[in-house]
């Protein structure tokens, strides 16, 4: 009788590990860049992965998040190809789990930071659309948002005063679903590393330095005269690197991306640009891209005490050279430029 009822025991602790197996082998595998090669579209089967990425919070208040997921549950009919079968394990994704870490040492300077505890206590909920996967091993792939704009904001406030290196903020992920059944399914949790900034991601090359009242007439090395048009031309010419609003990356200011002046994105994000230009004393022009943005950390963080002068965005291409006075027209010579 005892070896009957340990027996028994024993099949209905397979029986149990057999349903937790089942519940768990939704599998999230591993985040997922996006790249230009995949025409910034998040795809399965890549090599690539990420674990850490970079957010640049003068140009973005938020991260896309991309990630790969596999069902690995058996098919409910055993691989039958009877069609008069419903298949019952295919995975439903619903909803992202979000947890937030942070753990606030000491700077060193001795200063003790926190963040705003009642905007990362909590989890937050994503949801999620479209995303079906098959079992057997089908696999599937999407993004979600990790931030709410609030979040962002208590960043931005501790952006250059913490050190995001020694203290990472960790954002802890699984995904929520439901088989076809309605059997609830929850994946493993995984762990992304996110390093804040602030005007890291600008171009080099995206501005030159207009001189204080502007670009003057002058005289060259031998005495003949530069005209103002041509003295800005030249700065233009050996400052700015004409180059992709965004460069390197699929989004302004995340992960590798590199902006100038006419990197733009759709909806609030302008918003958000006129937001952090008037926060750091600078003016936002409307319909001008980042341009305020750019222009005000260059002129209120990245100048010199010494540099005499205003930063202003290069145009979006190289300009054409403007058309110098001839000899005679320097010297004072009458009619000339007449064309006659």
């Amino acid at each position: 009788m005892r070896k009957l009822f340990i027996l028994t025991l024993m099949v209905a602790s397979l029986v149990m590990v057999s349903c937790v197996e089942r519940r768990n082998r939704v599998i999230l595998e591993k985040f997922v860049p996006f790249t230009a090669d995949d025409d910034c579209q998040i795809k399965v089967g890549g090599d690539t992965y990420y674990t850490e990425g970079k957010l640049d919070l003068a140009f973005n208040f938020d991260y896309k998040l991309g990630f790969q997921i596999t069902n690995y549950i058996p098919s409910s009919d055993g691989g039958n190809t009877d069609l008069t079968t419903a298949e019952s394990n295919y995975f439903y994704a619903k909803e992202a789990e979000i947890e937030y870490e942070w753990d606030p040492k000491p700077q060193a300077d001795g200063r003790k930071l926190t963040l705003d505890q009642k905007l990362w206590n909590k989890k937050k909920r994503e949801s999620l659309h479209g995303i079906v996967i098959s079992p057997d091993g089908g696999q599937a792939a999407g993004w979600i948002h990790i931030f709410e704009e609030a979040q962002i904001k208590n960043l931005l406030d501790h952006v250059n005063d913490i050190d995001w290196i020694a203290s990472p903020l960790v954002v802890k992920m699984k995904v929520v679903g439901e088989l076809a059944d309605g059997t609830t399914v929850k994946t493993n949790k995984m762990n992304f590393n996110v390093i804040p900034s602030f005007g890291t991601t600008i171009q080099m090359g995206s501005v030159y330095l207009m001189p204080d009242g502007g670009f003057q007439d002058t005289t060259d090395a031998n005495g003949k005269k530069v005209s103002a048009a041509k003295n800005e031309y030249d700065a233009i010419m050996a400052q700015c690197s004409f180059e992709t609003p965004v460069l390197g990356g699929c989004f302004v200011g995340q992960d590798y991306a590199q902006v100038n002046c006419y990197a733009k994105e759709i909806g609030s994000w302008e918003e958000w640009e006129k937001y952090i230009a008037e926060r750091s004393g600078g003016t936002y022009i409307p319909g001008y891209e980042a341009a305020g943005v750019v222009e005000t950390i260059f002129n209120t963080m990245k100048k010199t005490a010494d540099t005499q002068g205003t930063y202003v965005c290069c145009p979006g291409e190289a300009p054409e050279a403007p058309e110098e006075e001839d000899d005679a027209a320097t010297s004072g010579g009458s009619g000339s430029g007449s064309g006659e």
